[in-house]
């Protein structure tokens, strides 16, 4: 049976780090004293992060507590896009900066993938569209993220929408490489048309 209530019931939220990067990254030399602190441009145009991070922080005891962890969420909630990205483990000492809200699910009938779909899903980003028109720079803040309302469906209901998102994902990136394929294709051709004055 389905459910509705505010995101806050269901999650804890707490929020990125303001932490000053370092200029010197040179892991090799200090591998112990860095972390990496991830920010808006380490994602893409997809919300998917870099595979190429370099650490940038300096350690420090107080930054351990908010190493992210397998199966939390990490919403983009300043800039001109709010995107939400769920943290896998694919680096290890990461933190997320001040651009970000991190969420831990505290419900165990929600799958983290479930709720980055909600998140990113365009009906549930249309509540903070006025945002995108009434601020220079655009933010949602710890309080307006937990009163968002979510729908939760049954734990089945749940994976066959993240299953069936996953094939439109499959979809599209396929979309776009043939659409690449294609126009190198016709650049190549029509650069041979005119090099060979035919």
């Amino acid at each position: 049976m389905k459910k509705s209530c505010k995101l806050i019931d269901v999650v804890s939220i707490r929020s990125g780090m303001v932490v000053s990067k370092t200029a010197n990254n040179d892991e090799n030399q200090l591998t112990n004293a860095y972390v990496r602190m991830i920010g808006t441009s380490d994602f893409d145009e997809d919300g998917n992060l870099r595979n190429d991070l370099e650490p940038n922080v300096l350690y420090k005891p107080s930054i351990e507590k908010n190493y992210l962890k397998q199966g939390e969420v990490v919403f983009n909630a300043k800039g001109r896009r709010f995107f939400a990205f769920l943290f896998a483990n694919e680096y290890q000492s990461l933190i997320a900066s001040a651009s970000f809200l991190v969420l831990t699910i505290e419900e165990i009938s929600i799958l983290p993938e479930f709720l980055v779909w909600y998140l990113n899903h365009p009906e549930t980003l249309k509540v903070f569209d006025s945002k995108m028109s009434t601020q220079v720079m655009p933010s949602i803040t710890k309080q307006e993220l937990g009163d968002l309302e979510i729908i939760i469906p049954t734990f089945e209901t749940q994976k066959q929408i993240v299953a069936l998102d996953l094939l439109k994902k499959k979809q599209i990136k396929l979309q776009k490489e043939l659409i690449t394929l294609e126009e190198n294709y016709i650049n190549a051709i029509t650069y041979k048309k005119i090099k060979n004055g035919h």
